[in-house]
């Protein structure tokens, strides 16, 4: 019976050693895999707030959201939309805003300074409320209103400067209303020709 001669020390030590090695190798290529990343290119674009310099913010002489929401913001304030509020006062849907911390506004945007008139007709000038109601269909109850042409502003849970800030802020007046820089509007705000200046002699 024929004994099968079993490697020296050394040669197993080196086999020992190279299949270590290749073990390591193997283990580090996994760590080193980048983790996929997504394709900016193909994410869409996130839009930019209208302010009143852009030509979707019109400047039509009456309040828009992009009106409010730059005055409300130069003010300080930091108008965020939350939702929309639908009241059974009001024929227009509300658009609600989250100012400061805790305090929230219900801006009601009409057609003009007169629907708006017509609609807060009957209701408490303050609450907003119709008479003999003390339980009411807002959220909470009003602390404030703020009226200006087209606008009806209801603040909630605001403190004292931030009622100021607000109301100081759309009181300035609505935005002053451009008309369109054609030939054919009478009327229209070009920018004024000097004629030329004559020869110094």
């Amino acid at each position: 019976m024929s004994s099968r001669a079993l490697p020296s020390p050394r040669a197993r030590l080196a086999l020992l050693i190279s299949t270590l090695l290749l073990m390591t190798a193997a283990c580090g290529d996994k760590k080193d895999a980048a983790p996929p990343k997504a394709d900016v290119s193909s994410l869409p674009p996130v839009p930019r707030p209208a302010t009143p310099s852009d030509s979707a913010c019109p400047r039509d002489g009456t309040w828009r959201p992009c009106h409010l929401e730059d005055r409300i913001n130069k003010a300080g304030m930091n108008a965020k939309v939350i939702d929309t509020l639908t009241v059974p006062y009001f024929p227009e849907r509300g658009t609600r805003y989250r100012i400061g911390r805790t305090a929230t506004m219900a801006a009601f945007y009409f057609a003009d300074s007169m629907a708006g008139v017509q609609a807060s007709r009957g209701l408490d000038r303050f609450r907003l409320l119709p008479e003999g109601d003390s339980i009411g269909a807002w959220p909470e109850p009003p602390l404030d209103v703020v009226r200006s042409a087209n606008l009806v502003l209801v603040l909630f849970g605001v403190n004292a400067t931030q009622s100021e800030r607000v109301r100081l802020a759309i009181t300035a007046g609505a935005p002053q209303y451009y008309p369109p820089a054609t030939d054919s509007a009478p009327g229209s705000m070009r920018p004024q020709t000097l004629p030329p200046a004559p020869p110094a002699r």
